[in-house]
């Protein structure tokens, strides 16, 4: 984190954390936004991101079991006959709790499952993601594959350049991986993250 928060001081951003907006002020349009710390940034554009809600109310009543989206088992059938995949299923996870994916690729891959299960019903395939999403900044890829949580974690690479690898372990597995300005990384440590692949053949080969 202190990492890419750092990509952001060199990009010309500055980060205000751990506190909130109180108000948008201004005579017709925003001038300014005030923080609850007291101080205000002037400003004429802000940008909101407040997450996202499944649209679950048309469901109400059918019998299947809501919860921040629709509970699916780990094949993704939500009731005898019934499949969800997107934004809105929400399945087991390997950390004992349950979750969803917000992203186009995980959409995509859970239609295929969901339909593949609803065509073979004796014949189910668990769903066992690895999330992938990327986005740019400041003119350099930033990738993210696996689950990336947990403070064991290697960074390999130049990251004054802007081409670094961090890399996620648990126990000897890699679990996880963070890439900037090196694209062409990502899909090989997927790889190795599906094929439940070493994490210290993973750091040579990031260091390679």
């Amino acid at each position: 984190a202190g990492l890419l928060a750092g990509m952001h001081a060199r990009g010309g951003a500055e980060l205000r954390t751990g506190v909130g907006v109180v108000a948008l002020e201004g005579d017709g349009r925003v001038e300014r936004v005030v923080l609850a710390d007291g101080s205000t940034l002037p400003a004429d554009l802000v940008v909101v991101g407040t997450g996202a809600v499944p649209a679950t109310g048309w469901l109400e009543g059918s019998g299947l079991t809501l919860d921040d989206g629709v509970v699916c088992d780990p094949c993704l059938q939500a009731a005898p006959g019934v499949w969800a995949a997107g934004d809105v299923a929400r399945f087991p996870d390997a950390l004992g709790g349950t979750r969803r994916l917000e992203h186009w690729t995980s959409a995509a891959e859970q239609g295929v499952l969901a339909a593949k299960n609803a065509l073979s019903p004796d014949a189910q395939t668990p769903y066992a993601p690895v999330p992938f999403v990327w986005s740019e900044w400041y003119g350099l890829p930033l990738q993210i594959v696996g689950a990336c949580t947990g403070e064991d974690v290697r960074v390999v690479g130049d990251v004054e350049g802007g081409r670094w690898v961090a890399l996620y372990r648990d126990d000897d597995l890699l679990v996880g991986a963070v890439t900037v300005g090196l694209p062409g990384r990502t899909g090989k440590l997927r790889k190795r993250i599906v094929a439940g692949g070493s994490f210290d053949e993973a750091v040579a080969y990031a260091e390679s």
